[in-house]
């Protein structure tokens, strides 16, 4: 063997040439070592016929070495993969490419398992292919993982419903790509639901809607849509259904499969509903339009005597006027200063931390007295309204932190909630941040709530801006309501998230429920793990709160701890709830 010298071809010693053969075979032979400790290799001719494997290859898929050799890849075919995904990678390594992805296979007990894959073609002398070589590694825990997180953003943990977000997200990929189709959107409240929560107990109102659901979902055709929004109000989609007619016949298949009887703690019941109904393109062009529309024709069906669907008409724009009144009402109350705030005070489980307090907006209306925002929830659909209370809000909330500093009064921080119009005009975050700068308070006494459906649509990526301008000048950040919306881990990972909340409707049936338990745990575990600390919302009970305590939970908010409070009777609260943390009272 020859090696070039500066130009020049010097003949090596036969003996040098074939030391280095030697060390290249056991090179090649440790790389062929390692690689099979840390990955699961096969190769298989150009028909998919398994030609070799190694043992983490039958490790995983638990078919032997026998089994596998000779036999067509297909034999692990999960089902999962459509056929044109099969078709782009058969064509990419056909045409002498690499292919890399993710694929979801089935093992031999029938066990599904996901393998990041590589696949690399091999050539002969002649330039064809004649094998290839696929390298995959386990992600299967991975993907387990990001299954129950999407479950979690998702799914109604009560029903397995598509929730919220879920239909919104749906309803808007449907509008978009409709096309000449028409389809009906409609909304389903429970009749006398909180009569049945009160006289029979949260579990059997559980266990009703529950039943509804099921027997919803068996009335409707394949391709229609059931979501669970929250409480007991459900939303569907009816495609294929262009005529008065045919959605007629749709509602009547639904209240059919609602008619049997129902038995709650050994009663025999039956399930009322009331059902407002639009149609998609002449009941609005957009989820926010369609939802409106079926909402005030369902506020149509309860007001005619419930049990009964209702389908959206231009009379009922009626309901828009009460509400233009509402909201009218509303806005005068915000001008004459009839706006107060409450604080809830969010205690720590453990002694050690101050408490926290949460800043509430309640209308002292001089007519109906001291209003929550359940009551004028209407008023609230007004974006620059809300921003307008935000602000008021936001004003007595420093002038009240001012306050407690004087008297000595130790707050861990207060927490206010923003909304989308509050980022949008820019005007609340340059009020805490030049509250900052005129000394009126430090960063640390306030901690900023959002919704995690802020942080989709075209809005997003300036309530990031925002918050990460808030992060920087030293303000807590909080997740609200988490669990009921969006909540992409990476949100929790990339945004300065300090505190995360779970949702209400989780601690409900924390110790009935397991399902509850194990999302409730998980998110303790996952926000712990990624530096966040935890907050329970309405915590009502005892066992509740020691569950929580178990489960390794920092804060509990709710009336096991206090309801909120004016003003006035903040300071006693604290002194009370923080000496001990909520410990003491377990």
């Amino acid at each position: 063997m020859a090696a070039p010298v500066h130009g020049v071809l010097i003949a090596e010693p036969a003996n040098d040439a074939s030391a280095r053969f030697r060390e290249a075979e056991n090179w090649a032979a440790f790389y062929r070592e390692a690689l099979d400790e840390a990955a699961i290799v096969a190769v298989t001719d150009t028909q998919g016929t398994i030609r070799s494997v190694n043992r983490k290859f039958c490790e995983l898929s638990g078919y032997s070495e026998a089994e596998l050799i000779g036999a067509n890849h297909r034999i692990l075919r999960s089902g999962f993969h459509d056929p044109a995904f099969f078709r782009d990678l058969y064509r990419t390594i056909a045409r002498g490419r690499t292919w890399h992805g993710e694929i979801c296979n089935r093992a031999k007990d029938g066990e599904l398992y996901w393998v990041d894959t590589t696949i690399v073609p091999h050539r002969d002398l002649d330039g064809r292919i004649k094998t290839y070589t696929a390298i995959r590694f386990d992600i299967t825990p991975q993907k387990q993982a990001e299954e129950r997180l999407w479950r979690l953003a998702n799914v109604d943990s009560l029903t397995g419903l598509p929730n919220r977000m879920h239909f919104l997200s749906d309803l808007e990929m449907l509008i978009g790509g409709a096309g000449n189709e028409s389809f009906a959107v409609g909304l389903i409240d429970v009749d006398n639901f909180k009569d049945i929560n009160d006289s029979l107990g949260h579990a059997a109102g559980d266990e009703l809607l529950k039943e509804l659901a099921q027997r919803v979902q068996q009335a409707l055709d394949p391709d229609d849509i059931l979501a669970r929004l929250g409480g007991d109000e459900f939303a569907l989609v009816l495609r294929q259904c262009p005529s008065r007619s045919e959605k007629t016949d749709r509602i009547r298949r639904i209240y059919e499969a609602l008619d049997g009887p129902l038995t709650l703690n050994g009663e025999i019941h039956r399930l009322g509903v009331s059902i407002g109904v639009t149609h998609f393109p002449e009941g609005g062009r957009s989820p926010g339009d369609l939802l409106k529309h079926a909402d005030i024709a369902l506020y149509a069906a309860k007001a005619q005597g419930r049990n009964s669907a209702v389908y959206f008409s231009d009379a009922m724009r009626e309901g828009n006027a009460r509400r233009a009144a509402l909201q009218s009402s509303f806005e005068h109350g915000l001008l004459h200063q009839q706006l107060v705030v409450h604080y809830q005070p969010i205690v720590p489980i453990e002694p050690g931390e101050p408490v926290k307090l949460e800043a509430l907006l309640r209308w002292q209306h001089p007519e109906r007295g001291l209003l929550s925002p359940a009551v004028f929830r209407e008023a609230m659909d007004d974006e620059r309204l809300v921003a307008l209370a935000d602000r008021q809000v936001l004003k007595r909330v420093l002038a009240d932190i001012a306050i407690w500093r004087e008297r000595g009064v130790v707050v861990g921080s207060v927490a206010v909630n923003a909304a989308l119009g509050d980022f949008k005009q820019g005007r609340y975050v340059e009020a805490l941040i030049d509250a900052v700068r005129s000394g009126q308070i430090v960063p640390e006494d306030v901690c900023v709530e959002i919704t995690e459906d802020l942080l989709i649509g075209q809005h997003g990526d300036r309530i990031r801006t925002a918050i990460e301008l808030l992060d920087g000048h030293g303000f807590r950040i909080a997740f609200d309501d988490f669990g009921t919306g969006y909540a992409s881990l990476s949100h929790l990972r990339d945004l300065p998230v300090d505190l995360v909340k779970i949702d209400r409707s989780f601690i409900k049936a924390l110790g009935s429920n397991p399902a509850d338990h194990a999302i409730v745990e998980s998110v303790i575990l996952l926000s712990h793990r990624l530096g966040k600390r935890v907050v329970a919302e309405g915590v009502e009970t005892k066992a509740q709160a020691r569950i929580l305590r178990d489960l390794g939970c920092d804060y509990v908010q709710g009336f096991v701890a206090s309801k909120p409070l004016p003003f006035a009777e903040v300071e006693g609260a604290i002194a009370r709830l923080g000496k001990a943390g909520l410990t003491a009272s377990l």
